[in-house]
């Protein structure tokens, strides 16, 4: 008696994620115009119209890619580029199962020069890794979507390049464009302003001492470092002495600082359903004003109201108010979130911490704005550093958010706060 016949390709994954990535690469590659999928616990496993099983998500997808007509583009046209596919699809495993902010950070710095992982070629190790990502991509809040530009760049033309036929749900989002100034150029100078200018200059360079005007017109001159650096110890020198560490450097006078935000410690005294979004708490929040805020929060997701009520959390109390499906907040609750964006959590001052006591960062002891300009996008260009650490702690480019009682804490560690 013969094998049993088998009228067409049957697969089975654990998760609905790894059926889709699959029915990608078949789809993307003409391998297989009709897969039967089901779901199983066991790992992925793929069976053709002969009968023969194949197993592991990777093993069939280059089963699936050797019979394109495009398989050298897919697998890799020599050695060194095979290589480098086989490395990105096992990245989906070691590295972004379950996804990081250091392996997106990773992925991101790759993409950044190129339109696909192997640079201008579309290849099994870009298909494998959007079905990993996909669910991750889709849920990106604002501050990932600017930090992350080229991961979003290059997800979006995959899913309208690649997937055609929406095997996985299409996301609408708005790529973010990059923050790129032209350089200001000056006017051109009026006929003998530029010798008036030089005169000047020389005479200047009469009025001081020797040597000196020989080392500012001599960059490349080996003492220059060497004056530059003890002109850095003269002045760290004189900020010690009017008692206290130099303050952190800035860069510019428009670059957002830390300390412009006013953030507090807070008591949520009352929570209820926003009546217009199912995914919204209204709560009213104490914050030492004599009388509570209210905060509107997408946290219905996320943390049972239960989990809310009467907590302590951390608050941005001088963003401009703001309606949310027409309910007036006024601040915002801090979360950590891990990033797939699936986690989120709000972040926790220390026990015994007064409410209303504001947050501070060493280093950065500016009082806070007023109300921040909402125009300048403060707290966005601020956000990308606010993170926790392995110890969950949450931190400002490594200074921890700082109270009476000790620093912030997070059940999310390794996670973004926004």
């Amino acid at each position: 008696m013969g094998a049993p016949a088998h009228s067409g390709k049957r697969l089975l994954a654990p998760t609905p994620e790894d059926a889709k990535t699959v029915q990608l690469i078949a789809a993307y590659t003409g391998s297989a115009d009709h897969v039967e999928t089901s779901l199983s616990k066991n790992d992925v496993e793929y069976i053709d119209e002969s009968g023969r099983a194949l197993f592991g998500s990777n093993t069939i997808c280059r089963h699936l890619a050797r019979s394109s007509p495009h398989s050298k583009a897919l697998l890799g046209a020599d050695v060194e580029t095979a290589a480098v596919v086989s490395q990105w699809m096992s990245m989906r495993y070691s590295l972004l199962l379950p996804i990081s902010e250091e392996a997106l950070r990773t992925l991101e710095s790759h993409l950044a020069t190129r339109t696909f992982i192997l640079g201008t070629t579309l290849s099994l190790a870009d298909l494998t890794l959007f079905g990993a990502l996909h669910q991750a991509v889709a849920n990106f809040p604002p501050a990932q979507l600017r930090r992350f530009r080229s991961i979003v760049r290059w997800f979006d033309y995959l899913q309208h390049v690649a997937d055609k036929t929406g095997i996985f749900k299409p996301v609408a989002f708005q790529i973010p464009e990059p923050d790129l100034k032209p350089p200001t150029i000056p006017p051109p100078k009026a006929k003998g302003e530029a010798a008036k200018e030089a005169a000047s200059s020389a005479k200047a360079g009469a009025d001081v001492a020797p040597g000196a005007a020989a080392v500012a017109a001599s960059p490349a001159d080996p003492s220059a470092p060497a004056d530059a650096a003890k002109k850095d110890k003269k002045k760290e020198k004189k900020e010690k002495a009017k008692g206290g560490e130099a303050k952190p450097a800035v860069a510019s006078k428009d670059e957002p600082r830390v300390d412009q935000l006013d953030i507090r410690v807070g008591q949520i005294v009352k929570i209820g359903p926003h009546p217009d979004a199912d995914s919204l708490y209204v709560e009213e929040i104490d914050l030492g004003e004599g009388q509570p805020r209210q905060i509107v929060s997408g946290l219905v997701k996320f943390v049972p109201v239960e989990k809310m009520e009467n907590r302590r959390v951390v608050v941005v109390c001088n963003l401009k108010p703001a309606k949310m499906r027409g309910v007036l907040s006024s601040g915002m609750v801090l979360c950590a979130s891990n990033a797939a964006h699936d986690e989120v959590d709000p972040i926790n001052p220390p026990e015994g911490v007064p409410v209303g006591e504001r947050i501070t960062f060493e280093g950065y002891a500016n009082e806070p704005d007023a109300q921040l300009n909402p125009k300048k996008n403060i707290f966005g260009k601020l956000a990308p550093d606010l993170l926790t650490n392995t110890e969950g702690v949450a931190n400002y480019k490594g200074v921890p958010f700082m109270t009476s009682r000790g620093p912030v804490t997070a059940s999310i560690p390794n996670a973004m706060v926004a």
